[in-house]
């Protein structure tokens, strides 16, 4: 069976640490594996965070 990846971004906050792992565990906890956090934090110190999950439908082989 090929497994398939779905991938989402999301903004998080990428300096206060307290809020920046809570909005990472609600993440995780919708079955979301943090890929990467990109280095383009804003004004408001949020940073664009890449996620993937497995898809529910396996590609037939």
């Amino acid at each position: 069976m090929i497994r398939l990846w779905e991938y989402d971004s999301r903004r998080i906050h990428g300096v206060h640490m307290p809020q920046q792992m809570s909005d990472l565990e609600r993440i995780g906890n919708e079955g979301w594996e943090l890929v990467l956090i990109k280095d383009d934090i804003d004004d408001e110190g949020t940073v664009t965070a890449i996620f993937k999950r497995e898809k529910k439908e396996a590609a037939p082989e």
